[in-house]
């Protein structure tokens, strides 16, 4: 069960932070309107003390009449951002060849749940689907599990899906969705989470003069704005989370997702308990940042704080917690990873893909989009780099673990030697 803990404030004094500020003074906030949202905070505010950042990011993407992800168009060319699976359909393709190398591995088990966290559009899984339903062995034992808690969202990807599987297969594929991954049936599932933790509530933290304090969000005196504050004191949150971050005394600002660390340990209790695997992907770091609570506004970041629920909120995911997390989960399970999504992508076979899409273009520009949406996906700068992927296996006696696919060095394929492009 999540752990949820209240802020009381009454007790706390706070000082006043700028950097935080003038970490986005470099870009262009979105155009300011009268926003609803942003006054019940700054009431909320006034009356019950500061927000942690986990409250805010919860209430902003959330809220059921005011919120981001109910209320805007978040994905492609006229929302905030673009995923993986919209650039290109490689990277769908070849995380659909990744399960069904695994699905052999576990010996083909004759019922698979494919669990996709957060699928956006259902890009990624249509995609999946696409590639498997070449495979009747491995397509005829799937049903698929959707975890997604907006109906707008629910309608999107149904839509998405059963256009490709309506013309893939005479049997129709069962759909089944759900508001949280401790509801989908607990049998052998294969989990795809992309970019899903990167949007999940984070508590921050700084080092101040050799003590932690949590980042909070109040309101700034005699405006209505709001603003990052520090508390002078230990939070509820700092006593509870701040412990389980490996080598916490190396570094001066971490920020923490509890709904990670729950989840991730259910993934684990899951997989080694009823076989399956997770493949996780998703922008972060290995525990070298500790800043980056960012907004999105039209595909340009943005001040989080400037306009409640008409931007997109997010954090890097910090991978060292996540692994660390895994590590320390008490589950026969194996941890592969972190690696780059270019080192995983080009490891799957991504050139080979690539080639033969090529041959198929019915010009040069087909030919130049699809070298164009590869190189944003696999160049160190853009997503290759970024882009992390890890996989949480079981613990088998009779399953080597050292040679995973994606994971492994591919014989003779280029870059294959380092971890990271």
């Amino acid at each position: 069960m999540l752990l949820k803990l209240r802020l009381h404030i009454t007790n706390f004094k706070f000082s006043s932070i700028s950097s935080w500020r003038r970490h986005f003074s470099l870009f262009h906030p979105p155009e300011k309107t009268y926003n609803i949202l942003k006054k019940q905070l700054l009431d909320r505010i006034n009356t019950f003390g500061p927000l942690t950042i986990a409250e805010y990011m919860k209430e902003c993407l959330c809220n059921p009449v005011y919120g981001y992800y109910n209320t805007h168009s978040v994905f492609g060319k006229r929302g905030d951002f673009t995923t993986s699976p919209e650039i290109c359909q490689i990277f769908g393709e070849l995380i659909g060849v990744w399960l069904l190398e695994e699905w052999k591995r576990q010996n083909c088990p004759q019922h698979l749940q494919l669990v996709e966290l957060g699928p956006g559009r259902g890009t990624l899984s249509a995609d999946i689907l696409r590639v498997l339903s070449k495979f009747p062995d491995i397509y005829s034992t799937i049903s698929l599990h959707l975890v997604e808690i907006s109906s707008s969202m629910r309608n999107t990807q149904k839509e998405t899906i059963e256009k490709v599987t309506s013309c893939l297969s005479n049997k129709s594929l069962p759909i089944f969705w759900y508001n949280d991954l401790r509801e989908v049936p607990e049998t052998l599932s294969f989990f795809i989470g992309h970019e899903f933790f990167d949007v999940l509530p984070v508590h921050c933290f700084q080092k101040h003069d050799g003590n932690w304090n949590e980042v909070l969000i109040s309101s700034m005196a005699n405006t209505n704005e709001l603003c990052f504050i520090r508390s002078n004191t230990r939070t509820p949150a700092s006593i509870a989370y701040l412990p389980l971050v490996p080598n916490l005394s190396d570094r001066n600002a971490v920020e923490i997702c509890p709904d990670m660390l729950c989840l991730t340990q259910v993934l684990c209790k899951r997989i080694s308990q009823t076989g399956g695997a997770a493949l996780l992907i998703d922008y972060g770091h290995e525990g070298e940042k500790g800043d980056t609570f960012r907004g999105f506004h039209a595909h340009t970041v943005c001040d989080p704080l400037i306009d409640p629920g008409n931007i997109d909120l997010t954090c890097d995911v910090d991978f060292s917690l996540l692994c660390h997390t895994v590590k320390e989960s008490g589950e026969r399970v194996t941890l592969h990873g972190p690696v780059t999504q270019a080192y995983f992508l080009i490891n799957m076979g991504l050139f080979t893909r690539l080639q033969i899409l090529l041959s198929k273009c019915k010009s040069e520009k087909e030919q130049n989009e699809l070298f164009s949406a590869c190189e944003m996906l696999i160049t160190n700068e853009q997503m290759g780099g970024r882009f992390k992927f890890v996989a949480i296996t079981p613990e088998f006696k009779e399953m080597d673990n050292s040679k995973l696919p994606g994971f492994t060095p591919l014989p003779g394929t280029p870059y294959a030697q380092e971890k990271t492009v």
